[in-house]
């Protein structure tokens, strides 16, 4: 069967032959198919001795009943192969990918492709779509930290020297903490007006801490009396770590934690032998926005960032999309019927 579930062994023998991330784990999906309401599943495929693997979840479409559509959880799942791939492999792939889609009734997936892994560009597929949002931000560890730190920008050298002067400091993996991080989590996305799915429960932190356990890494940020400024959640799975989420207390705001919170988690990931840390991209991928700016600042490999947008069932598609006019502000929106609460 081509899609399996998370419990299915066959998903984690896949991972033993694969450099794999935190967003490939059967628990990530799981994870996220709570928050979406959906059902957690893998598509698996076997291809000229190699095994391919793509994390989704299935989600049910309320206005119309017993369809459902396939999506990447957050982050970077994109598409998993035991051994690199050719763009035209994956487009082969990817035809057979939305040919077993369409058999299970799926009317459309939306895929998040890997910058590191996922760099292709592919040819002309059926009903499908590579959109590319932008360029992600990395930092290679390999180097010496006194030459990365004297490749962080003037604005970002400048905080970060301000920040030790007047004394602050950071701690690595104080759970105690856990609490102050959600809180100035949730403030920064209120000022980041961002979408209410990124509001996580507390229980998605607490789920994500026992899903990676020693693989996830909190940096916390305080100024010189001990209170709490700022802080970030990592990951390490092999030799890449992810930069998950993060935040900033309103209060100290002024002064930049988060530069002092990035530049800990580059002398952590040195420590524990990573290669390389992927800051990730701007709000939505967008390159020209101040988080891309802030990311940026520290490092200067840029990977490009695209999704796949593929339609299994058009008229059913068509329908839905009548059924729930896209508004000119979200024209890029992917499914547009699900801009809608009412479809979802």
């Amino acid at each position: 069967m081509p899609f399996i579930t998370a419990n299915d062994p066959l998903w984690k023998n896949i991972l033993k032959h694969s450099a794999y991330d935190i967003y490939h784990l059967p628990g990530y999906t799981e994870i996220e198919a709570k928050l979406l309401k959906g059902t957690a599943l893998g598509w698996y495929y076997h291809f000229d001795e190699t095994d391919i693997l793509i994390p989704l979840v299935s989600r049910p479409i309320n206005a119309i009943e017993n369809y459902h559509d396939l999506i990447s959880p957050y982050g970077y799942p994109g598409i998993l192969t035991s051994v690199p791939l050719s763009g035209d492999d994956i487009s082969s792939i990817l035809l057979q990918f939305s040919q077993e889609a369409l058999q299970a009734g799926f009317v459309s997936s939306f895929i998040r492709l890997n910058p590191l892994y996922n760099t292709w560009k592919l040819g002309a597929i059926p009903q499908c779509r590579q959109w590319f949002h932008g360029l992600t931000v990395a930092i290679n560890l390999q180097l010496p930290i006194h030459d990365l730190r004297e490749d962080y920008s003037e604005n970002h050298q400048r905080n970060l020297k301000k920040l030790e002067r007047l004394g602050y400091y950071y701690k690595i993996n104080y759970w105690q903490d856990i609490d102050y991080f959600l809180q100035a989590y949730r403030q920064t996305m209120v000022r980041k007006q961002a979408h209410p799915y990124y509001f996580f429960p507390d229980d998605y932190f607490e789920a994500l801490k026992n899903l990676a356990g020693e693989h996830l890494i909190f940096i916390s940020v305080y100024e010189p009396m001990g209170k709490f400024t700022s802080g970030g959640l990592f990951t390490l799975y092999g030799s890449i770590m992810q930069y998950h989420l993060g935040g900033t207390d309103n209060e100290f705001l002024k002064f930049s934690p988060s530069k002092m919170m990035i530049h800990a988690a580059i002398l952590k990931g040195m420590e524990l032998g990573a290669k390389l840390l992927h800051l990730g991209g701007g709000v939505g991928a967008n390159a020209h926005d101040g988080l891309f700016r802030f990311k940026k600042g520290f490092g200067q490999l840029l990977f490009p960032y695209s999704t796949l947008r593929m339609v299994h069932l058009p008229e059913v598609y068509t329908f839905l999309k009548k059924k729930f006019p896209i508004t000119k502000p979200y024209e890029d929106y992917f499914p547009e019927y699900r801009i809608h609460k009412g479809s979802s």
